[in-house]
Formats: structure tokens, C-alpha cells, sequence
């Protein structure tokens, strides 16, 4: 009886070994990897129905001097401090305005942004919104945009459509 216990505990070593082996290369090759989704090329920072900007346009922001110059416009009621956190030296910021509007209840936002290939051309397309005829909306001059981060590539140019009849661009 000794023996056959000696037999059976000597192997058993061996045994447990090679279970345990194979879990662990189970385990192993079981791990779901999942893609990251790419970054997206452009983010919208912020939107407001209060920018300061009058006129329908875009305006292109490289440095924290012209960053202040826009923020300095006594009209503007945007979140200031997100416009501040991004780095300047990596992404840029594109200002996408209406102009004014006669009552509350525009609005314009980012719908998608893409890379012309044959010259490096930024596309973005944007979503306008406008109150319908039966809507209430509030008396009052708006003068709504929103304001994109885009990376700060050497873009010969940015082209927005959605907002006016023809795109908008900027050459830069």
C-alpha cells in the first residue's frame, strides 16, 4: 500500500505541473486586446451663444496673444478657462461664428472633420441649428459659435461647411 501511495504522490508532481501550464497559457491567449480608437483629429473645445463676433467667419488662433484679443471682446460669454488649457503649441484654435442673430436658439457644433488629400486641405463640417417658426425663443441679439481644436499642422488651408451657402475658408 506504501508503494502504491509512493507511485501515485510521485507523479503527481508532474501532473499538477502540466495542469497548471496549460491553465496559464489559457489565460494568456484568452486576453481581449482592444483598439484604442484613433484620436480624433479635431475636438470641439467649446460653443456659446455668446461669442462677441458679429460677423459670420472664422477666426484662427496660433498664440495666447490673439487667444486674449478674442476673449477681450465685451459681448463674448464663453468657458474662458477650457480655452486656456490647450496647448497652443500643439493645437490651434478655429473660432466657427454665425454672426448675430436676431433671437436665442442657434447654434452651430462640429458634425465631422476629414483630410483632402491631394493638398492637405482641413474639412470640417458643421451642424447648424435654427429655431423653427413656432418655437419660443428668447428676445435677444445672439451672436453664437463654437471653437474647435485642430492639430497645428502646417494646413495650407481650412475649409467649414455647413454655415454659410459657400464654405469658409482659411488660408493659412
Amino acid at each position: 500500500m506504501i508503494a502504491v501511495c509512493r507511485k501515485v504522490f510521485a507523479g503527481l508532481p508532474v501532473v499538477s505541473l502540466l495542469i497548471s501550464q496549460a491553465l496559464l497559457v489559457g489565460c494568456a491567449s484568452s486576453e481581449v486586446q482592444e483598439d484604442k480608437p484613433p484620436e480624433p483629429l479635431v475636438r470641439q473645445v467649446t460653443q456659446s451663444a455668446h461669442c462677441g463676433l458679429t460677423g459670420p467667419g472664422l477666426a484662427y488662433v496660433q498664440n495666447a496673444e490673439r487667444l486674449q484679443q478674442l476673449l477681450d471682446l465685451p459681448a463674448q460669454n464663453m468657458a474662458v478657462q477650457q480655452l486656456r488649457q490647450v496647448d497652443l503649441t500643439r493645437e490651434h484654435l478655429l473660432f466657427v461664428t454665425l454672426g448675430e442673430k436676431p433671437t436665442g436658439g442657434y447654434s452651430v457644433s462640429l458634425a465631422s472633420a476629414s483630410v483632402e488629400n491631394g493638398n492637405n486641405t482641413l474639412r470640417l463640417a458643421m451642424t447648424l441649428r435654427v429655431p423653427s417658426p413656432e418655437t419660443m425663443v428668447s428676445q435677444v441679439i445672439t451672436s453664437p459659435c463654437v471653437v474647435l481644436a485642430v492639430p497645428a499642422s502646417n494646413w495650407p488651408e481650412i475649409r467649414v461647411s455647413g454655415v454659410r451657402e459657400r464654405d469658409l475658408v482659411v488660408k493659412l
